[in-house]
């Protein structure tokens, strides 16, 4: 007896499971859907024919595509306004300048992440920095000044 419960329990629990997987890679597959104006603001900045996924965030939409083998983030708000458009490099592509005031500023640590953020106020760039302890994000205009990240995310 006890091991038709077993058998009925182990049943019930991989039967749960195989649900749970189905519903949630149901919800992966549901495509994002964008408000118009963000679509046009898209096509507008870049192009119709650039294939990309949306994701939703708090501040509005962000596009993800490939162009020129670079990954891109283009962020929007809800009405279609662009905020910022970012991708990863390597270190030889920033600034020397905000590359020595991190290494001033912070000797103990190393940079993890590289990014550099296009806004309508410019070029930016921004860090991910640890000490094996501690890990921080900072943000620098072109010049190695400190700016604010309006968009983080």
């Amino acid at each position: 007896m006890l091991e038709k419960v077993i058998f009925v329990w182990a049943i019930s629990a991989l039967l749960f499971v195989f649900v749970n997987a189905c519903s949630n890679l149901e919800n992966s597959r549901k495509k994002t859907l964008v408000p118009i104006a963000v679509e046009k603001a898209f096509n507008t900045k870049y192009s119709p024919d650039i294939p990309r996924t949306w994701q939703r965030h708090y501040y509005g939409y962000e596009a993800v595509f490939i162009q020129n083998n670079i990954k891109y983030e283009a962020e929007f708000s809800a009405n279609g306004e662009w905020f910022e458009t970012e991708y990863y490099v390597s270190e030889k592509e920033f600034p020397q300048a905000v590359l020595q005031k991190i290494k001033k500023q912070r000797p103990n640590f190393i940079i993890t992440k590289y990014e550099i953020e296009i806004t309508p106020k410019g070029i930016f760039y921004e860090v991910d920095i640890t000490d094996g302890e501690i890990e921080e994000e900072l943000y620098f205009d072109v010049k190695g000044n400190p700016a604010a990240d309006l968009y983080e995310d």
